[in-house]
């Protein structure tokens, strides 16, 4: 008996299992993965620093308790003022608004800041936030041109989930900064943000 007709069921075999493992691993990333996604090129948000009504948002979605205790705080920064409000509950009912005026240097600063983050830098996909990383929180980036919401990126605290591949703490700090410290601290004292 030749000794390569006894290596070839060892190596069938092990070629078999390879393929299993492999099968295995791309259903796991399918699950994982949030939803079919592709990857899209960056936009450079700092060309609509002066376009009217342009804005950013990021939406942080605190841990899923009963609709009563849900909280969000939403900011959004544009050329003519910063806004932070307090939502309650999941049909959004705002509790606090606190407004603050802004100007274009600043705002086109902040692009320049976020663009150097690689805010902008995300895939597209189907899959919906919600549900994920309930005991933590949701951070939703959203990007408007003026007329259009040119992206919306998601994350979350608990690791790699979501669709925004963008520097997540220093833009969390960032976007923290639009906001006077001592207004920030008072109206999320009691909400559970930046859980991790």
């Amino acid at each position: 008996m030749d000794s390569r007709d006894a290596i070839r069921p060892i190596l069938a075999g092990l070629i078999g299992i390879g393929l299993i493992v492999l099968v295995i691993v791309l259903i796991i990333k399918a699950f994982a993965g949030g939803g079919t996604s592709a990857p899209t090129n960056q936009i450079d948000i700092t060309k609509y620093a002066s376009t009217p009504n342009s804005s950013v948002t990021l939406l942080i979605d605190a841990p899923t308790r009963v609709n009563q205790d849900h909280r969000q705080v939403k900011i959004t920064v544009s050329a003519s003022g910063n806004e932070m409000d307090v939502i309650q509950g999941y049909e959004g009912s705002v509790m606090t608004t606190q407004s603050y005026a802004n100007n274009s240097a600043a705002y086109a600063t902040f692009l320049q800041t976020l663009k150097l983050m690689n805010f902008s830098k995300g895939r597209t996909s189907s899959a919906d936030y919600r549900g994920y990383c309930p005991t933590g929180d949701r951070y939703i980036f959203t990007f408007y041109n003026g007329e259009n919401n040119l992206f919306t990126y998601w994350t979350t605290s608990c690791g790699s989930q979501g669709t925004y591949e963008g520097q997540l703490n220093q833009v969390l700090q960032q976007f923290q900064r639009q906001i006077p410290d001592t207004d920030f601290n008072r109206l999320t004292r009691n909400i559970p943000i930046f859980s991790s």
